[in-house]
């Protein structure tokens, strides 16, 4: 548990029995309320001293709940009860507020916000959305609930609520929200593809584009949709623009321009295109794809010397490990094949784990690329993991 929050919860503890005890002498009284809170407030520092900060929040936060019924002092409670994930009790709290008498309208709307966070993180989005648009009137909390709004879209993957609540997000807070609409309109593009809608994805890249030049994703989809046009000359140079623009994503298109170069009958292009990612890009992916190009148009010789030369040269691992791949299949029966194929297997397992996507922001490691994190939400901060192993 974080202890930041007993840093905000022990004044408020001490203030409340401040105040229990001002009462009690202004009415002449025992000052019980003072009494009742020092106690857990003695104890919770204890815990604290001991670094037992979970003890600490358990014991201050039942005695607030317990003794201080001030509207604030509840909603921090049904936050910090949420944040342990202790939903149905962030919920309680906050339901039996919405009915507590004279609560002001601004009150009232802070506490049903509250109310649609918990429905949020219990996964009950319906809910939390209804919650939410029936505060779009209150301005002082739009901009948190067009926030939450946008979460609640992209979980539902209703992305064009997302667009409008981003849109309105976009004027009213200044923030750069363009380069996530765009990510919002790919999502459409990708969905009309799929359903054959050719027209509707062209115009929902040509969107994305416009929200942001330079995303990778809708300059790949614009290349996938000129080649199921027919159109593969252009298409590669679409997937091209990524060596200036994005040279890490270069690998992600290389089946593609494989293909359209195969629909051309000219596997120069597919060549070419090999060759000036190589130079730009340090992704070892791409040289292994032109390994594997050159043996399968039966250039083995050329194949090999291009392994050796780069396992010697950068002391790249997984030049040798293929290296050692090819020696060990071109040579199955000779004594020296059991060789090759314990060095190959060492350098496997030297490779393992390796590979895959990794973000940048969160650094959550997986095996597919995914536009949007699934570890943090966020967008366009997945990258192919490049860090490789060197012989020297």
């Amino acid at each position: 548990m974080d202890p930041t929050w007993l840093l905000f919860l022990l004044p408020l503890a001490g203030l409340s029995g401040w105040i229990a005890a001002k009462r009690g002498r202004f009415h002449g009284t025992h000052p019980s309320g003072s009494s009742v809170l020092s106690e857990p407030y003695v104890r919770s520092i204890n815990f604290l001293a001991n670094d037992q900060h979970d003890e600490a929040l358990d014991v201050l936060a039942k005695a607030l709940e317990d003794h201080d019924e001030s509207l604030e002092i509840q909603l921090a409670l049904g936050t910090l009860f949420r944040r342990r994930g202790e939903i149905e009790k962030a919920t309680q709290i906050h339901q039996s507020l919405i009915s507590r008498a004279g609560i002001s309208p601004e009150q009232k709307s802070l506490v049903l916000f509250e109310l649609a966070n918990d429905y949020f993180k219990a996964g009950l989005l319906d809910r939390a959305e209804n919650l939410l648009l029936e505060l779009g009137v209150s301005e002082s909390l739009r901009e948190a609930s067009l926030r939450l709004l946008v979460q609640i879209y992209e979980s539902e993957r209703e992305w064009e609520r997302a667009i409008a609540a981003a849109e309105a997000l976009d004027r009213i807070t200044g923030e750069a929200w363009a380069p996530r609409i765009a990510q919002y309109q790919c999502e459409m593009a990708e969905r009309a593809l799929i359903a054959g809608d050719y027209s509707a994805a062209k115009n929902r890249a040509a969107k994305a584009l416009r929200l942001n030049r330079n995303c990778a994703r809708a300059i790949i989809l614009r290349g996938r949709l000129e080649a199921l046009g027919g159109k593969h000359r252009q298409a590669v140079t679409t997937w091209t623009r990524l060596c200036a623009e994005h040279p890490e994503m270069l690998h992600e298109v290389t089946r593609l321009v494989q293909t359209s170069a195969q629909s051309m009958n000219d596997a120069e292009i597919y060549l070419e295109f090999l060759r000036r990612a190589i130079a730009i890009s340090s992704d070892e992916r791409l040289q292994l794809s032109l390994a594997d190009f050159l043996l399968e148009a039966r250039r083995t010789e050329e194949a090999e010397a291009l392994l050796r030369s780069w396992s010697k040269e950068e002391g790249s691992l997984s030049g040798l490990h293929r290296l050692l791949e090819i020696r060990a299949e071109r040579d199955l029966t000779g004594e020296a094949s059991g060789d090759y194929q314990l060095m190959r297997k060492v350098a496997g397992r030297l490779l393992a784990d390796r590979s895959g996507y990794e973000c940048r922001f969160c650094g959550f490691q997986g095996k597919s690329m995914h536009w949007q994190c699934p570890g943090c939400r966020h967008w366009d901060t997945t990258a192919p993991r490049l860090n490789t192993i060197k012989l020297s």
